[in-house]
């Protein structure tokens, strides 16, 4: 009985088999998982801010100039889809090369972004307050931040994303393949309901429990604060509204804001803008406003809010409640108007 014993080809055919084998398992297997999975929470936490408000991110989109090909709208969708789904796959652990060279070119394009306002920042043609809006309003990053934390967050946990892969000849995991497709389907449906649902509290930076001296913007020496607008917001029983000028029915309401400022009745009532100074005495002078309106800077105000009006009670520096639209002066006066 004779022994058939592998040739020199087959030996390094096996040689082969194996090696790769240890690439693709064992620890460099759990960390490229863990990398993977780091990289997905990353795209799903932005994709988390754009889902709840699409509307100010579209209009990130078409400051930047990125609607050359598609809507500003239609940008948005897309790159919700796209950082949803990627962000799923990679955190359930799917990293085949389809998957990753669409994560290499999502990052890619963000890192793009980043680099080219630190650029412009670094070149004087935009300040510090301009802010990247991978993150919506959650989150304020100067050009600087944002550049060096999109580098040490997302490069270093897409290369090792790559290490340890699964080889090509197993099993593709079609049941998480399916159930990222489905969740990526159910957050482009909420996204489109998002705008009329009551989130803002969720979406912006304003929300009821909130000390009103945390409510701010900016860094150092351009940090900006709803305090130093208004400094009475620190004691007593007061109503602020974010408006619209420009909306018929604020305009409307006109007489009844004087007339609740010229009573004094509490809570005080202030509006704030961000509208320049001379846009404001121009809309009073037409619209016979008398009651307070004061202009703040945009990067203060713009976070507040996902659509005007915008409204907040306060009540010895704290927010008790906010409005996505502007209540009846007369009920606020009440226990109720908490």
């Amino acid at each position: 009985m004779s022994l058939d014993l592998p040739d020199e080809r087959s030996l390094r055919d096996l040689a082969h088999v194996r090696e790769r084998t240890a690439l693709h398992g064992g620890p460099w297997r759990i960390v490229g998982t863990i990398a993977g999975a780091l990289l997905g929470a990353v795209l799903l936490f932005a994709a988390y801010a754009k889902v709840l408000d699409p509307y100010t991110f579209a209009e990130s989109i078409h400051a930047e100039r990125l609607d050359f090909f598609l809507s500003a709208h239609g940008v948005a969708v897309l790159a919700i889809a796209l950082e949803v789904g990627i962000g799923l796959l990679l955190l359930f652990g799917v990293r085949r090369t389809p998957v990753m060279l669409a994560a290499t070119g999502l990052v890619a394009f963000l890192l793009f972004l980043a680099t080219r306002t630190y650029v412009a920042y670094l070149r004087g043609t935009v300040d510090e307050a301009h802010t990247c809006g991978c993150f919506g309003a959650l989150v304020e990053r100067t050009p600087t931040e944002a550049f060096w934390q999109d580098i040490l967050l997302l490069v270093p946990s897409l290369v090792l994303a790559w290490v340890g892969r699964p080889p090509q000849w197993t099993r593709v995991p079609w049941v998480r393949v399916t159930v990222a497709g489905v969740l990526t389907a159910l957050a482009l449906v909420f996204t489109g309901f998002a705008p009329s649902l009551p989130l803002d509290d969720f979406a912006t930076r304003l929300r009821p429990g909130l000390n009103v001296s945390e409510v701010c913007a900016g860094k150092d020496d351009k940090k900006a604060c709803v305090l130093d607008v208004i400094p009475l917001l620190a004691e007593g029983r007061h109503f602020v509204v974010i408006p619209d000028l420009k909306d018929p029915g604020f305009i409307a309401r006109v007489p009844e804001f004087n007339a609740h400022a010229v009573a004094g009745t509490t809570p005080l009532l202030w509006m704030l803008t961000a509208e320049p100074q001379d846009k404001v005495q121009e809309f009073q002078l037409r619209r016979g406003a008398t009651f307070p309106l004061q202009s703040a800077p945009a990067i203060l105000l713009r976070p507040l809010y996902r659509r005007l009006p915008r409204a907040f009670l306060v009540e010895d520096g704290r927010i008790l409640r906010t409005w996505a639209e502007i209540p009846t002066l007369a009920g606020l006066a009440t226990p109720e108007g908490r």
